[in-house]
């Protein structure tokens, strides 16, 4: 369960990281974020997103499920902020304060800018921002590892 656990974990880190540099259209809009604002993305969240995966594994290597927990508590963390993030605006037409941190730009108007023209499947609820699919896959992703890590550090224990 660790491997699986660590792999997850790995994936969602990896998927990340090619959303957000590298231009993959329909899918994501990198274009339309400048550089800056990619390379900050990538160098706060990648690392944040990896250190869950080490925890993980540390924890098959020593034994230690605690650090499963941990690794788990910390991708629990991540999920929510995205969760909140896109799902908020878009079923209860709330934002939250960090979404446009570093930018300019209201929630919408980034949005509007990077994201809109993706590949979205969710039907609109009035004029507010819809999580796209680039989204949909990256939270499933965390989610499915936040589960494993946890079911790790059980099987561990």
């Amino acid at each position: 369960m660790v491997i699986a656990a660590v792999v997850v974990l790995l994936a969602a880190d990896v998927y990340f990281v090619v959303t957000t540099l590298v231009d993959l259209a329909p899918l994501n809009n990198v274009r339309a974020a400048t550089r800056r604002e990619r390379a900050t993305e990538v160098a706060i969240n990648g690392p944040i997103m990896l250190l869950p995966a080490i925890l993980v594994g540390l924890a098959g290597v020593f034994a230690a499920p605690v650090l499963a927990v941990v690794g788990g508590a910390i991708e629990t963390i991540v999920v929510a902020g995205g969760l909140l993030l896109w799902w908020l605006p878009y079923l209860a037409g709330i934002t939250v304060p960090w979404a446009t941190a570093g930018t300019a730009d209201t929630w919408e108007q980034l949005h509007a800018r990077t994201y809109a023209r993706t590949t979205i499947v969710l039907p609109r609820i009035g004029d507010r921002p819809r999580p796209n699919l680039e989204h949909m896959i990256l939270h499933a992703l965390l989610l499915a590892g936040a589960t494993l890590a946890f079911v790790a550090a059980a099987a561990i224990g």
